[in-house]
């Protein structure tokens, strides 16, 4: 698999600290959706060869309240309060994993939205958040 970024990607500016740390997490848009991909290293493996699940999940939080915070119009990232996360498949060192976001509700104060991380198509870890707007 080649390490380049698929075509329409850039670097997401501004990601925050942690996820320049681990990143760099790039996006692209689809028509209105926008699409969130990193490219699994050397460095995002655990002990089995495989990408460690909390960098899975680290993705699914930032594109979840990215989609969030698009989709109620705030200035400010929302909090999150809950995170459940099912790993469905192996990520291995070299893919190119694909955030897709669906924000179900935005209330007054909570915002429910689901994820899933793609690897060529092929859904790898199904995820759903609750989070707290800002105020």
């Amino acid at each position: 698999m080649s390490a380049a970024t698929p075509p329409g990607y850039s670097p997401y500016p501004d990601a925050g600290a942690f996820l320049d740390w681990v990143g760099p997490v790039h996006s692209r848009m689809d028509g209105a959706e926008r699409v969130f991909g990193l490219r699994i290293e050397e460095r995002h493996r655990n002990r089995a060869g495989a990408a460690q699940g909390g960098l899975l999940a680290t993705l699914v939080d930032f594109a979840l309240g990215r989609a969030v915070q698009a989709d109620d119009g705030s200035e400010q990232p929302p909090a999150t309060v809950s995170l459940t996360t099912d790993f469905l498949g192996v990520v291995h060192v070299g893919e190119w994993v694909e955030a897709r976001t669906r924000v179900e509700r935005v209330g007054g104060t909570l915002a429910f939205a689901d994820c899933s991380l793609s690897v060529d198509s092929n859904e790898r870890v199904r995820a759903r958040g609750v989070f707290s707007l800002p105020s």
